[in-house]
Protein backbone atom coordinates (compact mmCIF):
# COMPACT_ATOMS: atom_id res chain seq x y z
CA UNK A 1 0.00 0.00 0.00
CA UNK A 2 1.54 3.55 -1.02
CA UNK A 3 2.72 5.66 1.84
CA UNK A 4 -0.73 8.63 1.82
CA UNK A 5 1.52 10.89 3.72
CA UNK A 6 -0.91 11.30 6.39
CA UNK A 7 0.92 12.31 9.76
CA UNK A 8 3.01 15.25 11.50
CA UNK A 9 6.10 15.98 10.92
CA UNK A 10 9.37 18.55 12.87
CA UNK A 11 10.75 20.97 10.21
CA UNK A 12 14.49 21.90 11.33
CA UNK A 13 13.05 24.80 13.39
CA UNK A 14 10.72 22.47 15.29
CA UNK A 15 7.73 23.56 14.26
CA UNK A 16 5.20 20.81 13.12
CA UNK A 17 3.67 20.60 9.43
CA UNK A 18 1.01 17.88 8.08
CA UNK A 19 2.35 15.60 5.50
CA UNK A 20 5.76 14.17 6.09
CA UNK A 21 6.68 13.96 2.39
CA UNK A 22 5.61 18.12 2.02
CA UNK A 23 2.21 19.56 0.76
CA UNK A 24 1.39 20.87 -2.52
CA UNK A 25 -1.99 23.23 -3.05
CA UNK A 26 -3.22 24.21 -6.75
CA UNK A 27 -4.09 28.42 -7.18
CA UNK A 28 -5.98 28.77 -10.16
CA UNK A 29 -5.76 32.18 -12.04
CA UNK A 30 -9.16 32.71 -14.62
CA UNK A 31 -9.32 35.86 -16.41
CA UNK A 32 -7.49 37.59 -13.59
CA UNK A 33 -9.00 35.85 -10.68
CA UNK A 34 -7.81 33.25 -8.63
CA UNK A 35 -9.89 30.89 -6.54
CA UNK A 36 -9.07 30.49 -3.03
CA UNK A 37 -11.03 27.89 -0.89
CA UNK A 38 -13.02 28.43 2.70
CA UNK A 39 -11.91 26.08 5.17
CA UNK A 40 -14.64 24.14 7.15
CA UNK A 41 -14.62 24.78 10.67
CA UNK A 42 -14.19 20.81 10.93
CA UNK A 43 -10.24 21.12 9.60
CA UNK A 44 -7.13 22.57 10.97
CA UNK A 45 -7.15 26.39 10.60
CA UNK A 46 -11.18 26.41 9.62
CA UNK A 47 -12.70 29.45 8.37
CA UNK A 48 -9.84 30.51 6.69
CA UNK A 49 -8.90 31.38 3.24
CA UNK A 50 -6.52 29.32 1.16
CA UNK A 51 -5.78 27.31 -1.77
CA UNK A 52 -7.20 23.66 -2.15
CA UNK A 53 -4.21 21.03 -0.90
CA UNK A 54 -2.92 19.24 1.47
CA UNK A 55 -0.08 16.83 2.25
CA UNK A 56 2.02 14.59 -0.54
CA UNK A 57 2.26 11.04 -0.98
CA UNK A 58 5.60 9.02 -0.86
CA UNK A 59 7.52 9.82 -4.26
CA UNK A 60 4.80 12.28 -5.44
CA UNK A 61 5.39 15.26 -6.88
CA UNK A 62 4.19 18.84 -6.13
CA UNK A 63 2.17 18.94 -9.90
CA UNK A 64 0.72 15.62 -9.33
CA UNK A 65 0.13 15.97 -5.36
CA UNK A 66 -1.72 19.49 -5.69
CA UNK A 67 -4.13 17.89 -8.86
CA UNK A 68 -5.13 15.05 -6.61
CA UNK A 69 -5.84 16.88 -3.81
CA UNK A 70 -7.56 19.68 -5.36
CA UNK A 71 -9.91 17.03 -7.00
CA UNK A 72 -10.54 15.08 -3.76
CA UNK A 73 -11.60 18.42 -2.56
CA UNK A 74 -13.77 20.04 -5.33
CA UNK A 75 -14.78 16.85 -7.14
CA UNK A 76 -12.31 17.43 -10.38
CA UNK A 77 -9.90 19.86 -11.72
CA UNK A 78 -10.11 21.51 -15.10
CA UNK A 79 -8.38 22.15 -18.11
CA UNK A 80 -4.67 23.54 -17.06
CA UNK A 81 -1.73 25.31 -18.31
CA UNK A 82 0.78 25.24 -15.55
CA UNK A 83 2.49 28.50 -15.28
CA UNK A 84 4.82 28.15 -12.24
CA UNK A 85 5.69 26.11 -8.88
CA UNK A 86 6.58 28.73 -5.91
CA UNK A 87 8.11 26.67 -3.04
CA UNK A 88 7.98 27.77 0.60
CA UNK A 89 10.83 25.99 1.98
CA UNK A 90 10.65 25.17 6.06
CA UNK A 91 13.87 23.19 6.15
CA UNK A 92 13.19 19.45 6.55
CA UNK A 93 9.45 20.18 4.96
CA UNK A 94 8.28 22.24 2.18
CA UNK A 95 4.79 23.80 1.07
CA UNK A 96 4.29 23.77 -2.84
CA UNK A 97 1.87 26.76 -4.68
CA UNK A 98 1.68 25.26 -8.02
CA UNK A 99 0.05 28.00 -10.07
CA UNK A 100 -2.58 27.29 -13.42
CA UNK A 101 -4.26 29.24 -15.75
CA UNK A 102 -7.59 27.56 -16.22
CA UNK A 103 -8.18 26.74 -20.17
CA UNK A 104 -11.66 26.25 -20.14
CA UNK A 105 -14.54 27.12 -18.48
CA UNK A 106 -14.89 25.95 -14.42
CA UNK A 107 -17.39 26.21 -11.58
CA UNK A 108 -15.86 25.08 -8.29
CA UNK A 109 -18.06 22.37 -6.66
CA UNK A 110 -17.96 20.49 -3.26
CA UNK A 111 -16.02 17.69 -3.13
CA UNK A 112 -14.75 15.80 0.33
CA UNK A 113 -16.12 18.11 2.80
CA UNK A 114 -12.65 20.10 3.20
CA UNK A 115 -13.88 23.15 2.41
CA UNK A 116 -16.99 25.04 3.18
CA UNK A 117 -16.80 27.33 -0.07
CA UNK A 118 -15.01 28.63 -2.95
CA UNK A 119 -14.79 31.91 -4.22
CA UNK A 120 -12.88 33.57 -7.24
CA UNK A 121 -10.70 36.83 -5.98
CA UNK A 122 -8.79 39.33 -7.66
CA UNK A 123 -5.59 40.18 -5.79
CA UNK A 124 -6.52 42.93 -3.58
CA UNK A 125 -9.41 41.25 -2.08
CA UNK A 126 -7.50 38.52 -1.24
CA UNK A 127 -5.29 40.82 0.93
CA UNK A 128 -8.92 41.43 2.78
CA UNK A 129 -9.12 37.74 3.79
CA UNK A 130 -8.86 36.23 6.94
CA UNK A 131 -6.00 33.79 5.63
CA UNK A 132 -4.99 30.48 6.37
CA UNK A 133 -1.36 31.45 8.13
CA UNK A 134 1.09 29.57 5.72
CA UNK A 135 -0.68 31.13 2.88
CA UNK A 136 -0.85 34.62 4.79
CA UNK A 137 3.11 34.70 5.00
CA UNK A 138 3.25 33.38 1.50
CA UNK A 139 0.67 35.56 -0.39
CA UNK A 140 2.59 38.32 -0.60
CA UNK A 141 5.33 36.97 -2.33
CA UNK A 142 3.18 34.94 -4.49
CA UNK A 143 1.62 37.74 -5.44
CA UNK A 144 4.65 39.84 -6.37
CA UNK A 145 6.28 36.98 -8.29
CA UNK A 146 2.94 36.40 -10.36
CA UNK A 147 2.75 39.89 -11.62
CA UNK A 148 4.68 39.45 -14.96
CA UNK A 149 3.47 35.93 -15.38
Amino acid sequence: MADSGRGYVRDRRGCRHWGPHGAAGLLLRQDGLFLLQRRSWRVHHGRTWSTPGGALHAGEGPWDGARREFAEELGGVPALRRIHTFVDDHGGWAYHTVVAEVTESFSPRRGDGEGAAYRWCAPAEIDSLRLHPGFAATWPLLRAGLHGL
